[in-house]
């Protein structure tokens, strides 16, 4: 099987971070997405894995879904095999568990991102589903919280003829 290029493994794997819903399936997420020694950058400003897991965990609260949408993904490299760094726009959609009206309130986050991913030799690396050695070295993201607009049904005014 052949292995996926750069931006089909980046999807996948930060994909598979925002979407997990069970705390298992986003800590394995968090270990086959990055390097031990990752670089992260939030805002610009210097960040640690650890508190990027927290964020995105604390975001995972009370959200009962997940929708995401990828816009102007680019790649450095040609081949699976050489370091190659992806960026791109990554909005998700969560729909929370608490309702505004009659739908489910929703929260929007845009993430402008910007990933190395490469190969890692080291022995104590775990490998994906795939046997994937690839880990984000390296991440810069910028992220904004937002609510979707709530539309309310337009009133009509009550018709006075029926009532006479």
């Amino acid at each position: 099987m052949s292995k996926p290029d750069s931006i089909s493994w980046t999807q996948t794997h930060l994909g598979a971070i925002y979407e997990a819903r069970e705390d298992g399936l986003f800590a394995n997420a968090f270990g086959t997405a990055f390097s031990p020694s990752c670089e992260v950058r939030v805002d610009h400003a210097p960040s640690t894995l650890d508190e990027l897991r927290d964020s995105v965990s604390l975001r995972r609260a009370a959200t009962r879904g997940v929708a995401l949408s990828w816009e102007n993904v680019i790649s450095t490299g040609k081949s699976p095999d050489e370091p190659s760094v992806v960026a791109g726009t990554l909005i998700i959609t969560r729909s929370m568990m608490f309702r505004i009206r009659a739908a489910a309130a929703q929260r929007l986050t845009h993430i402008n991102f910007s990933a190395k991913v490469e190969r890692l030799e080291d022995s104590n690396v775990q490998t994906d589903e795939n046997d994937d050695p690839r880990r984000i070295t390296s991440l810069y993201i910028t992220s904004m919280d937002t609510v979707p607009p709530i539309h309310f049904t337009t009133p009509h005014p009550v018709s006075q003829e029926g009532q006479e």
